[in-house]
């Protein structure tokens, strides 16, 4: 049985770890070993936050088909007019997800960025603080409790972009900024539209709500509103140009973790709100999602087709990727479901390895297509995990990329969209074309120089996780599918006419 107490825990151990990372940081100053009790610090932090989200896990399961659970601050089973938070399948997946994933993102930014650095425990506890807000954020039970949590993780977001403070990664923050702020703003607007009419932000109440209202066509508007506003900032066409800007100008570690966690978390706002509370048999919204799924497609892959810049490249290849995301959430099935959330964990492992390795590449001068050349025998290791990155980005196989794009192609198939299968075939054919391009430079053409590069074998160890990650998801998908089913089932309680796989 699920307890307040259970879902609030995960959220205050990270919150409590970034308030202590600062003080922590000026006592490992004073030592010799600053590294090796950096580490230890971090991954003490996330075996305990591990251990929370285990026993929320362990806890939401311990019934026989477990349902929606609606938990009020009062640490009851409240009435869904007054929900804080809600724990189901799919919020206790993404948690698992973003600690995960974070953890290893934090461990590569102990490698990446040098302790002696002053800012450094500052730039770990934003870190802390925003997977704390993204843990908050997929655990909410209202729009309110959303929305608070979102945006603090956004503001986080915007201080990890700004850390080299040059006058580029300033640029882009502002970008950023504004985009998110009018985003804010549509948000904002669309909830006080559902609380004048319902009374209430609760998921479940305004569901209900939009199918007995005898005219709802104002509170379809207020989530108009609010779909809009999170689509900004998950970077869908035309409203991704803030995204390359920000995740060029950002530092490795900050494009990665970015990358891996906010981009997803944006994702899966939309699938709650699309499919838990705007339902297409309230609005039918899939023809537009579909369109703008295909522009974000092709657009996504023909801008990363001309650029020189690999980190901006690798930029543009996550812009397509919300592409994928959004055929698999426009085909409103079961497939597409599990497509969509084993896209969430393959999508952010393939982001974050590639700007993982990028970021070394990059560290040692090595910017541009054409400074990459020869690259695959001075820094074997590192190119090898770029190959990797990029093979699972283009779905080939053995890789995890290869079964999330066969799931979301087909779940578009099944549901009479084959047009935007084909298009996503093709674009991928280009993503392909693009990234071996980049394998042909790396290892087709003559170094410009013969300075010998050393390779970092530490930094390389959240590296090399991830990329064993990738071919042991693709060899062995059910791991991750067997979490997914519950939510397929919880969800056809919601659309009832959702066929099951």
């Amino acid at each position: 049985m699920v307890e307040i107490i259970d879902v609030i825990l995960p959220i205050f151990t990270l919150v409590i770890a970034a308030l202590l990372t600062i003080p922590v940081f000026r006592l490992i100053r004073k030592s010799n070993y600053k590294t090796t009790l950096t580490l230890s610090w971090f991954i003490a932090v996330f075996a305990i936050a591990g251990a929370t989200v285990a026993n929320l896990a362990l806890n939401y399961y311990s019934t026989p088909s477990p349902g929606i659970v609606s938990l009020g601050l009062s640490g009851t089973n409240s009435s869904i007019f007054s929900s804080a938070f809600l724990v189901d399948a799919i919020s206790i997946y993404m948690a698992i997800i973003i600690v995960a994933i974070s953890a290893v993102v934090l461990i590569y930014t102990v490698f990446a960025v040098g302790s002696n650095d002053r800012p450094s425990e500052r730039y770990f506890a934003i870190m802390l603080m925003t997977t704390a807000c993204l843990l908050g954020a997929v655990l909410a039970g209202d729009l309110l409790t959303l929305f608070i949590f979102w945006e603090a993780a956004t503001a986080g977001a915007a201080f990890l972009m700004l850390y080299k403070k040059n006058a580029f990664s300033i640029n882009a923050t502002l970008k950023y900024l504004i985009m998110i702020i009018i985003a804010s703003a549509f948000v904002v607007l669309g909830m006080s539209l559902v609380y004048g009419l319902t009374g209430t932000l609760n998921y479940l109440a305004v569901g209900q709500d939009l199918t007995t209202l005898s005219n709802s066509h104002l509170l379809i508007i207020a989530f108009i509103f609010i779909a809009a506003g999170y689509a900004i900032e998950a970077a869908i066409v035309p409203f991704h140009f803030w995204l390359p800007d920000a995740y060029t100008a950002a530092p490795a570690p900050s494009a990665a973790f970015l990358s891996a966690l906010v981009d997803q978390g944006s994702y899966y706002i939309l699938i709650r709100v699309l499919l838990y509370i705007l339902l297409p048999s309230t609005l039918n919204w899939t023809i537009m999602l579909a369109v703008m799924a295909a522009l974000t497609m092709i657009v996504g892959n023909l801008f990363a087709l001309i650029q020189n810049d690999v980190k901006r490249l690798v930029a543009y290849i996550c812009v397509a990727d919300v592409g994928y995301n959004l055929v698999a959430i426009s085909s409103v099935t079961s497939l597409g479901l599990i497509g969509n959330l084993y896209f969430f964990l393959i999508g952010g492992i393939t982001t974050a390895l590639a700007f993982m390795a990028v970021g070394i590449i990059n560290s040692h001068g090595f910017k541009s297509l054409d400074d990459l050349s020869g690259l695959g025998k001075k820094m074997p290791l590192v190119c090898l995990a770029l190959v990797m990155a990029g093979l699972s980005f283009a779905g080939v196989p053995p890789f995890g990329g290869f079964i999330g794009k066969y799931l979301v192609f087909t779940a578009a198939i099944e549901a009479n969209l084959s047009w935007l299968a084909v298009i996503g075939v093709l674009t991928s054919v280009l993503q392909t074309a693009y990234l071996f391009r980049l394998i042909y430079v790396m290892y087709g053409k003559k170094s410009k120089d013969g300075t010998a590069v050393k390779e970092s074998k530490r930094i390389l160890i959240p590296i090399f996780i991830l990329a064993g990650s990738l071919i042991i998801l693709g060899l062995f998908p059910s791991i991750v599918l067997n979490l997914i089913h519950p939510v397929v089932h919880q969800l056809q309680s919601i659309i009832p006419n959702l066929p099951i796989v």
